[in-house]
């Protein structure tokens, strides 16, 4: 018997939660991106009293962001063992167990996709209000196959509920689904209107300012526009530097770009991700191979920040400059 294809959790993973007031240090600082000053409180905090329920929570999100991807799971399942009464573990064991699935069997993933509703349902059980679980749970609906409980009709419910609680978020599902079924002009449209609702989000602007540096369809006057909007909300998050740093490394303005890079460097000091982001579309237009050279040593000058390109992949982005450029990394 052939049985369908399940490799439906590659977009379930651990996704950055918004800022909101009653997050706890830790929990700001990754959702604001800063996730190596994160992992030196929690590290400090496991090595000075036993471990608990909110560290196992935390560790799990970092050991990801940092590569890890077999321990997230068995901590998230320590916190939820200490405290089964708390959602956002319990959304953590769901979103490890995408993780998970990515490296199961087709037979594995059905299991693992039984486990992900359990968990993510007993999240939203705990906290309706939850729109972290409530994406996780649109995600699941999006690209999980039929026969286990995918449904386009039931993802659409999902962003309404979303809506319901965060009106930006709201809008950003949506677009989350008409990107999915790829209805670009209905994308943009949501997008706009997800970074134009109240109150301000820095992550709608984000996400329209990545859709118009996306080269199928790319704007980049609307996506500096954009990424200026986020930068004005949050100077201290990395994500508006990197839209900026893109698109002027497209557009070839490198004054800009370098006025750019320096201010990133200034504002976001444990994250030089706008200068990997630079170097990337400079190697990928051929143009200026020197400079991309140039911004990828500096990249490589201190620990990539989690969830970023790793030092591995600057190294082969590199070794590809040096080549084009009739050198090898080990000459330098």
């Amino acid at each position: 018997m052939v049985y369908p294809s399940y490799r439906f959790f590659t977009a379930l993973l651990l996704l950055t939660p918004a800022l909101n007031a009653e997050q706890n240090p830790p929990e700001a600082l990754i959702a604001a991106g800063h996730w190596k000053q994160a992992r030196a409180i929690v590290e400090a905090r496991l090595r000075d009293r036993p471990p608990d329920a909110e560290a196992y929570f935390l560790l799990s999100q970092l050991r990801f962001a940092f590569g890890d991807h077999s321990a997230p799971l068995m901590l998230a399942e320590k916190a939820v063992a200490l405290d089964g009464s708390v959602a956002k573990y319990h959304r953590q064991v769901a979103e490890a167990i995408g993780v998970e699935a990515q490296h199961a069997g087709p037979f594995q993933e059905i299991g693992l996709a039984r486990r992900f509703r359990k968990e993510i349902d007993r999240a939203l059980e705990l906290d309706p209000r939850d729109t972290q679980a409530l994406r996780d749970l649109l995600e699941y609906y999006l690209v999980a196959p039929g026969i286990i409980g995918g449904s386009s009709h039931e993802a659409t419910a999902v962003a309404d509920r979303i809506a319901a609680i965060d009106a930006p978020a709201g809008f950003l599902a949506k677009a989350r689904i008409a990107a999915f079924h790829k209805r670009p002009s209905e994308t943009e449209s949501l997008l706009r209107q997800a970074a134009q609702a109240q109150p301000p989000s820095y992550r709608a602007r984000i996400e329209l300012g990545q859709f118009y540096v996306n080269t199928e369809h790319p704007n980049l006057d609307a996506a500096e526009n954009a990424a200026r909007e986020a930068r004005q909300l949050d100077r201290t998050r990395v994500d508006a530097y990197s839209i900026l740093a893109t698109a002027y490394a497209d557009r070839g303005d490198f004054a800009r770009l370098e006025e750019s890079l320096a201010e990133a460097s200034r504002e976001v000091r444990d994250n030089l991700a706008p200068y990997y982001r630079a170097a990337d579309r400079l190697l990928a237009s051929k143009s200026d191979l020197s400079r991309a050279e140039r911004y990828l040593r500096r990249y490589l000058e201190q620990e990539p920040e989690g969830t970023e390109p790793s030092a591995s992949e600057a190294h082969g982005k590199l070794d590809l400059i040096l080549k084009a450029e009739g050198h090898t990394e080990k000459e330098f």
